[in-house]
């Protein structure tokens, strides 16, 4: 299934000429034409899913992160890179994609990094960001888990 004004789908069905980094017969890696670092990149379906990935069945699921798994072996391989950071979001395009980031200055043996800043977002602002927020309270975290738990309970989500 393809959707005819779908970017991805495009680009799928060679209507935009981009050329893939790595493929198989379901997904394909491209690398990204606005990078924020030098390799970044990210994997699509080659079949039009929405971009909410979580709602896959788990079998395509499953296969989506085995495809950015071996994209990941080769941009490590080529790049130079000990790390690359995976990141699921889903709001610029509605097509299945995963992002693909490689974390240039990052040693293979684990070592902390933070950020300094902390940052709060109410709402999305058309980014995500993994830095912390501000430390909530304890007993205001407690009691948020209680009522998450309470809600699933009360509506059998469970």
């Amino acid at each position: 299934m393809t959707k005819k004004d779908c970017l991805f789908c495009k680009i799928i069905n060679r209507i935009i000429d981009e050329e893939p980094i790595w493929e198989n017969e379901d997904f394909a890696a491209y690398l990204d034409r606005n990078p924020n670092t030098k390799g970044a990149s990210f994997v699509v379906s080659k079949k039009h899913y929405d971009s909410d990935i979580l709602e896959m069945d788990g079998e395509t699921l499953f296969k989506f992160i085995r495809a950015c798994q071996e994209t990941v072996r080769l941009m490590k391989k080529v790049l130079g890179v000990k790390r690359v950071a995976l990141v699921i979001e889903g709001m610029g395009i509605n097509h299945a994609h995963i992002k693909l980031y490689p974390m240039y200055g990052v040693n293979k043996k684990f070592k902390e990094a933070w950020s300094k800043q902390r940052v709060y977002l109410d709402k999305y602002k058309g980014y995500i960001t993994t830095q912390l927020g501000p430390e909530i309270d304890r007993r205001k975290l407690k009691s948020m888990a209680k009522e998450f738990r309470q809600r699933l309970n009360k509506n059998n989500l469970t």
